[in-house]
């Protein structure tokens, strides 16, 4: 089988300059000499051996996707993959492979990663979930490999990230059943640790003193601890307050919708529900739920563009902010 000192030892130059030659740099070549190495290389039919070529450049054409959150499995539900959809698609488009990371824990993310960061499995990393801890991204950054976290952003302005606005969502969301007539409108809201949970608190209480219309805050349930849906029991304990809300505002709106049936109570008769962050099936329902509709596709397009030019040496926009569209359907009719 040829090898590149086949190749060298024929075209009268170094192994090294055959290198340099197949692997575009790191050393310029002469004209002359790069078009008789090629010559040689077309002769003795040479194919270079991919996966000696990416351990010399200590690449993988691939890029790692970390998906994490706090359920038991994230494929329960269809919610991410829209944005693997995009992700898979321009990573394709460009020449990567996408590396699906899922088995590891938030206690352990950080070394998880530098073992594959250190073994060179991928070029970069994209995140997506909320467990993964804002201390393993920073920590990350400061080895400098190139990340990119979607769907959230951190204090931290070293880590680039690609969100959607969520502030602007909540905000137009209350706006929305504001005009329709309701008064009493409830918020299942998410962790204030993730940036997320702020922003949609902080869109649903403006678009209150926006009306202007003061805040209940027994309407406002957060969690004091981590969690993905809403408990029955917390649904619960809104539905019982009396007055009680004749609207809810969650991100969970099927959990939600289900749990309001298990509970006995009607949507929209008893109480209109709209979601902040859509479901791909809240249009199939019985009743199907006005929502906010995430460009989750166009996001993960964006997200490998981002990463892209971290991996090259650029310094891209970050955080960037991608609108939400308000979704009206049968959820949240006029009040009459």
């Amino acid at each position: 089988m040829t090898n590149i000192r086949d190749i060298a030892r024929q075209a009268g130059v170094s192994v090294a300059t055959v290198s340099y030659v197949l692997n575009n740099g790191p050393r310029p070549v002469s004209i002359d000499t790069r078009q008789r190495v090629l010559q040689i290389i077309k002769e003795l039919n040479y194919e270079p051996n991919p996966i000696a070529r990416r351990l010399s450049l200590q690449r993988s054409d691939c890029l790692g996707l970390a998906l994490a959150g706090l359920t038991e499995s994230n494929f329960s539900n269809p919610f991410y993959l829209e944005y693997i959809r995009g992700i898979s698609f321009a990573a394709e488009a460009n020449g990567y492979n996408l590396l699906l990371l899922t088995n590891h824990k938030s206690e352990d993310f950080l070394s998880y990663f530098l073992n594959l960061i250190h073994a060179h499995q991928m070029d970069g990393l994209f995140v997506l979930g909320s467990s993964i801890p804002d201390t393993a991204l920073t920590a990350i950054c400061q080895i400098g490999f190139p990340q990119v976290l979607i769907a959230r952003h951190t204090p931290d302005e070293r880590v680039f990230s690609i969100t959607q606005d969520y502030q602007r969502g909540s905000y137009e969301a209350t706006q929305h059943l504001l005009k329709q007539g309701y008064r009493r409108i409830g918020f299942l809201g998410q962790s204030l640790q993730f940036s997320y949970g702020q922003e949609r608190l902080s869109g649903y209480r403006q678009a209150l003193a926006e009306f202007p219309l003061p805040v209940d805050e027994r309407l406002i349930s957060i969690p004091a601890s981590l969690r993905d849906d809403p408990t029955s029991s917390e649904i619960e304990s809104l539905m019982s307050l009396s007055p009680r809300p004749d609207a809810i505002l969650t991100d969970r709106e099927l959990v939600v919708f289900s749990s309001l049936r298990e509970l006995g109570w009607r949507v929209p008769q008893d109480v209109v529900l709209v979601g902040l962050d859509e479901s791909e099936t809240a249009a199939v329902l019985d009743v199907p739920l006005t929502t906010m509709h995430s460009p989750k596709f166009e996001m993960g397009k964006k997200a490998v563009e981002m990463l892209l030019q971290i991996i090259s040496g650029q310094t891209p926009d970050s955080p960037v902010y991608f609108p939400m569209q308000l979704i009206v359907r049968q959820s949240s009719p006029l009040r009459i």
